[in-house]
């Protein structure tokens, strides 16, 4: 990875890729309201995030997108967070052997780094999760895979009680109502997660959680790698899913780079948008 981006704004000039991110510190920032809520997509020219995998029964990152560069700077956000926010379908995923990665942090040695900066910030080895689901159809021994963390169920106040009473019995989770009804409200989800302590929370999810956070203006940050490649098709995920945003959410260009080395023949950009 020893190849250096280029700058294109605010300044210009060269920037190694390795530490870009870890150097917005985000663990410095003091947040709206004390918490600092960002995500991170990787995404084609035609705004594809994923795509139908050969033989699988769900979407996946498309390999022609997906490469180490971009997935060093995803470890890089992740080792900033208390908290990662994830799907019920991520769960979903691991109990088919369909996820293409365990959540994050990473144990390869590429990211003994940043193991040990989380160590010298007084920081829990691994971030703790918190899942987004209106279904509550979670597998158990995919939630109890991570026993060594924390780990919430985001839903609504009007969720199933038996499905309630299933993963209570079963797991170790705990259930944390964040809006009426069956689904997660993104204001109500702010204020519940500061007040269980949490202040960098990197949402890892798909379309629906981005959705959710741009309509309860709860997020405050998009890390978006853009890869200079068309893909094509019409089954995909892009982006955000759900009812128009009204009013759009506006989220200012903070940083922009140009990255030559991956992959290889096309190259990508990366961008910080927001706070």
């Amino acid at each position: 990875m020893s190849e250096d981006l280029l700058q294109l704004y605010p300044a210009t000039g060269t920037r190694a890729l390795e530490g870009l991110y870890l150097g917005h510190d985000l663990q410095a920032r003091p947040g709206r309201d004390g918490v600092f809520v960002y995500s991170n997509f990787i995404t084609s020219l035609d705004g594809r995030i994923a795509l139908p995998g050969p033989g699988r029964n769900s979407h996946q990152v498309p390999p022609a997108i997906a490469n180490r560069r971009d997935w060093r700077l995803f470890q890089e956000l992740a080792a900033q967070a208390d908290l990662l926010l994830t799907s019920a379908r991520f769960f979903r995923q691991s109990a088919d052997a369909e996820h293409q990665a365990h959540l994050p942090i990473g144990p390869q040695a590429d990211y003994d780094d940043l193991r040990a900066w989380r160590v010298a910030r007084g920081l829990k080895p691994q971030p703790d999760i918190a899942v987004f689901s209106v279904s509550l159809d979670i597998p158990l021994p995919a939630i109890n895979h991570y026993a060594d963390r924390k780990v919430f169920i985001l839903t609504g106040e009007g969720a199933d009680r038996h499905r309630v009473r299933r993963i209570q019995d079963g797991s170790h989770a705990r259930m944390l109502p964040c809006g009426n009804g069956t689904r997660v409200d993104g204001r109500r989800l702010r204020t519940v997660l500061r007040e269980q302590g949490y202040h960098c929370v990197y949402a890892i999810a798909g379309p629906s959680v981005l959705h959710t956070l741009a309509a309860g203006e709860a997020l405050d940050r998009l890390y978006l790698t853009t890869v200079h490649k068309l893909l094509g098709g019409t089954r995909f995920d892009t982006l955000s899913w759900g009812p128009v945003l009204e009013p759009p959410p506006a989220l200012p260009l903070r940083e922009l780079y140009l990255d030559r080395a991956a992959p290889p023949g096309a190259g990508q950009t990366l961008a910080v948008y927001g706070d």
